[in-house]
């Protein structure tokens, strides 16, 4: 049964992020193309993350703005929506922990046993991001959203109630101070050493602003904000981005650095589609748009094994299927697998998990009000 509140153009929209961020995953090893227009959007595909995150916080308050769940049972859907996909995205990816398990010494013992407990102990409560050292570990660079994310699910209650009172004029002056606190990191950057470990990048705390737009976004729109403008402007906005990511695409530094005009295109693109009226909208509100949609979250959460697979056997696939030496042809096998997988992932683990845990969270609650109905008759 269709979800009587989707935007089904923001839902295809989700799709476009994940798809963004994995051709850059591919193209960053493999290069896809060498003309420099072309490989420079492609070189920013982490922009994607951006995407993700706004929009994140725009479909909850979206959904949650009404006040009728409670906040446990809000929690208990943002569990039964990331985890049991995140948990086997984990599982599958354990062979690239990265630790070197070699027992030369009782140091070295020690050393592997304490990495291992720390890397479990994080990406089970979902805290790696505020790790950097753990990027290169397991399945952490690409799992590092999700613990973004649960940070942004953690705090929106607690910023929900307040934002629902703001007028349209006090939502505009907290997006625009948002828009400035994410700004300032790559703007920082870019005028002195950049952080080599990529801490504006990953880091939580440095994406909330990213998230809080997102539901600002949403907000002002709650409140009678309209689109006024046709399809028309929807394209001369994406052209005009994707232009400048075209030419002046490798000259900010750390993907954030564009955020001054990358945050503003995202926010203007998902407020305009969100009514799903014009081409852009009819397009990712199509059938097939909105399925990858449904499945885009395995999409983003199984990419990692496919990259890391690939890396580790990349020539020996060569071997096997020559043509695949052809990075275009290599980005499309790789892309059919994933949805492939994505998709036996969505129907046979993401959905019955997500009606599973939801289904026993209403059984207890049920079990436990029963015997205080007894009770009192």
């Amino acid at each position: 049964m269709k979800d009587e509140k989707e935007i089904f153009s923001l839902t295809g929209l989700r799709f476009v992020a994940a798809f963004y961020v994995f051709l850059f995953h591919i193209h960053i090893r493999w290069p896809i193309s060498s003309h420099s227009l072309a490989k420079n959007v492609l070189d920013q595909g982490a922009i994607g993350m951006s995407l993700f995150f706004m929009l994140s916080g725009f479909v909850l308050a979206y959904r949650y703005a009404d006040g009728r769940s409670t906040l446990k049972d809000y929690l208990i859907n943002r569990f039964a929506r990331i985890y049991p996909i995140y948990a086997v995205a984990a599982l599958v990816t354990l062979p690239w922990i990265g630790i070197n398990f070699v027992n030369s010494s009782l140091a070295d013992t020690l050393k592997w046993i304490g990495q291992l407990a720390l890397l479990v102990f994080s990406n089970i409560f979902l805290i790696q991001a505020w790790f950097l050292q753990y990027f290169s570990h397991w399945n952490d660079g690409g799992s590092w959203s999700i613990s973004v994310e649960a940070f942004c699910y953690i705090l929106l209650p607690f910023f929900l109630p307040s934002l629902l009172q703001a007028s349209m004029k006090r939502l505009f002056v907290i997006a625009a101070v948002c828009w400035l606190l994410a700004v300032l990191p790559g703007l920082s950057a870019a005028l002195f050493n950049s952080p080599s470990n990529g801490v504006f990048y990953s880091m939580p705390i440095f994406r909330l602003p990213e998230f809080l737009i997102g539901v600002c976004t949403y907000l002002a729109i709650r409140l009678g904000f309209k689109y006024r403008f046709g399809a028309v402007i929807q394209l001369a906005v994406l052209v005009t981005f994707f232009l400048y990511l075209g030419i002046a695409g490798p000259e900010m530094p750390l993907y954030v650095g564009h955020n001054w005009i990358a945050l503003p295109v995202i926010a203007f693109m998902i407020f305009s589609l969100s009514n799903d009226r014009g081409l852009v909208a009819s397009i990712l509100a199509s059938r097939v748009f909105v399925w990858l949609g449904k499945i885009s979250y395995c999409f983003y959460s199984f990419q990692a094994l496919i990259i890391l697979l690939l890396i580790g056997y990349h020539d020996k696939l060569i071997q096997v299927a020559p043509a695949l030496s052809n990075n275009k042809l290599l980005a499309i096998a790789s892309l059919a697998v994933l949805v492939a997988l994505s998709a036996s992932g969505y129907y046979l683990i993401e959905e019955p998990a997500r009606r599973w845990i939801r289904r026993y969270h209403k059984e207890r609650a049920i079990r436990r009000v029963e015997p205080a109905s007894h009770v009192s008759s």
